[in-house]
């Protein structure tokens, strides 16, 4: 009989996955199987409906509601990896790279708050709009998402009684990891920016950081408007010789296993 998660253990309703006829275990730095449980089970399987009636999931989502710009199916994922792929992993903090208006930041403190409490979300990001870019890559320029507030999402992280929310202002070159306590690690880093060198600068920062088996997902990397996101992903698996457990909804990557090919655990 298998054990009940958190998110069960917590009172909520279980979310079935679906199986798949892959095998499970890792192979290439990521487990192809659960990649597929979640992106296939999504995409056809009828999971996005599931999702989308569970209690959590709905309580997450009103917590971020008019601040995120973020596809639907893209949080559903998110809501999943959280809910139901955390559990064996060492560090659940999550930390987020280019937060805007903070709609995810509060979706994932909700998420948090209610099955793991000791961990807390980390968000970066200027606060003031997108930095410089290179525009012989990128297409966005300086000034644009300059329609953010900081004050104003601590302010509904208060009124919403999660303190488990840390944001810090600035440019991500300068504030990660110098303005995060020294022995921080995450279990999900949402890399969620539109520029090349902000994106680099994250990726390869954050990868020591990740507790083994965490989560390196990409907003914008599959966005027709931000080829230098997709770039910063190319180098990422070129570097790093890994590939990405989902490519639907979003490019997703795993921490730490790029050691442990053919094992049927990740955590043993």
């Amino acid at each position: 009989m298998t054990a009940p998660t958190t998110l069960e253990r917590r009172g909520y309703p279980p979310l079935p996955l679906p199986s798949s006829a892959v095998t499970p275990g890792v192979t290439g730095g990521r487990a192809p199987y659960e990649g597929y449980q979640r992106g296939v089970g999504l995409e056809y399987g009828g999971l996005r409906e599931a999702v989308e009636a569970h209690p959590l999931y709905q309580e997450a989502l009103r917590a971020a509601s008019g601040r995120t710009v973020m596809s639907g199916d893209r949080l559903k994922n998110l809501f999943l990896i959280v809910a139901l792929f955390f559990d064996p992993l060492a560090s659940r903090n999550i930390i987020e790279f280019g937060c805007y208006k903070g709609g995810s930041v509060l979706f994932f403190a909700t998420l948090l708050k209610r099955l793991y409490p000791e961990a807390k979300v980390y968000g970066l990001d200027t606060f003031a709009g997108m930095p410089a870019s290179e525009r012989g890559l990128d297409l966005h320029g300086e000034g644009e998402f300059a329609d953010t507030d900081i004050a104003s999402i601590r302010k509904t992280a208060k009124s919403l009684k999660l303190d488990n929310v840390m944001l810090v202002k600035g440019l991500v070159q300068d504030t990660f990891p110098a303005g995060l306590p020294g022995k921080l690690d995450f279990g999900l880093a949402h890399i969620d920016l539109d520029l090349y060198a902000p994106i680099k600068h994250a990726q390869d920062s954050v990868w020591g950081r990740m507790t083994r088996g965490g989560y390196v997902v990409y907003d914008d990397a599959t966005a027709s408007t931000c080829i230098g996101a997709t770039q910063a992903v190319e180098e990422l698996i070129a570097e790093r010789r890994i590939h990405s457990e989902q490519v639907f909804p979003h490019f997703v990557f795993r921490a730490g296993l790029e050691a442990a090919q053919g094992q049927s655990s990740l955590h043993g």
